[in-house]
């Protein structure tokens, strides 16, 4: 049996370096960013996330 490909996207793990500089204003606005973007890829995939999600925790065979 073959291995199949791997799915192109993202790594894994991605490091993001976060500034030590940000003001408490700031880094309210990038999380209140990043908040909505989460909020919105939810709504449109949902059931898709939630179907991967249950696909990854599968047992390999």
């Amino acid at each position: 049996m073959t291995k199949a490909p791997a799915k192109p996207g993202l790594p894994i793990s991605l490091s993001v370096e976060i500034p030590t500089t940000w003001t408490p204003e700031q880094a309210l606005a990038v999380f209140e960013l990043l908040t909505e973007i989460r909020d919105r890829v939810w709504h449109q995939y949902n059931v898709q996330i939630q179907t991967e999600l249950q696909n990854q925790r599968l047992p390999n065979k």
